[in-house]
């Protein structure tokens, strides 16, 4: 059986230092990376939306993605049905401020997924994090999976793990689904000093364009896994 999200969404965040006042539908629109009809409704033309540029923090929506920027970080979030759109306005932006000293960057999927039965539910939070252990040491009490971390590096435990490149998948009961289980990729690189002549903003940008498909297609992959394994449905 293959699990296709109820809703299911993207963010790329970078930690860095910004300057949140250059980040403006005006200037996206200045550079043609959204047209006239996205930059209206990010000024809140005609919609009301809230819309905040100042030196501390920029804020903002469209139909199809949310910008937020601070001082210390980057945030550009997916809204209703997912597409490559994302990763190329990503790109661009970083390709316009190649000058902005990055420390990390995170390829983010989220998905909301629905569960046929309570039973099932329960099971995978039982398979994933087993009670026994807590249901001695708190007898004739009710156990239950809220959080759930894994954190995946590349090389073998001891041995050489790759400090760069990190991936936390993290599952936890949806708070959008009934009986719904909420998982989370975060595809996380560490930014070193300039490598081949680019700066960290355009490694940054590279990085967005080479692997934000290559993620998705993975955070798909271990969705599905995770729950077809916990349910069973997979040896």
């Amino acid at each position: 059986m293959t699990y296709t999200a109820e809703i299911f969404s993207s963010s790329i965040i970078a930690v860095g230092d910004f300057n949140p006042a250059i980040f403006s539908p005006d200037w996206l629109e200045i550079n043609n990376l959204v047209g006239k009809d996205d930059a209206d409704i990010a000024r809140g033309e005609g919609i009301g939306r809230p819309m905040l540029v100042s030196h501390q923090v920029s804020t903002f929506e469209t139909e199809w993605f949310a910008l937020q920027v601070l001082e210390n970080q980057f945030s550009l979030s997916s809204k209703g049905v997912l597409s490559p759109a994302l990763q190329d306005l990503a790109v661009s932006i970083f390709q316009l401020v190649p000058h902005t000293p990055i420390t990390s960057v995170g390829l983010n999927f989220m998905g909301h997924f629905k569960i046929a039965s309570e039973s099932e539910y329960h099971r995978i939070g039982d398979i994933l994090a087993p009670k026994k252990i807590w249901d001695t040491l708190y007898q004739d009490s009710s156990t239950g999976l809220a959080d759930l971390t894994i954190r995946i590096q590349q090389g073998r435990r001891g041995v050489s793990l790759e400090e760069k490149t990190v991936k936390n998948i993290s599952l936890q009961p949806s708070k959008k689904i009934k009986c719904g289980v909420f998982m989370s990729y975060n595809d996380h690189h560490e930014m070193s000093a300039a490598e081949n002549g680019l700066r960290l903003a355009e490694q940054v940008s590279n990085l967005v364009e080479n692997r934000w498909q290559l993620s998705w297609r993975d955070a798909e992959r271990v969705f599905n896994s995770v729950l077809s394994l916990a349910l069973g449905e997979l040896e």
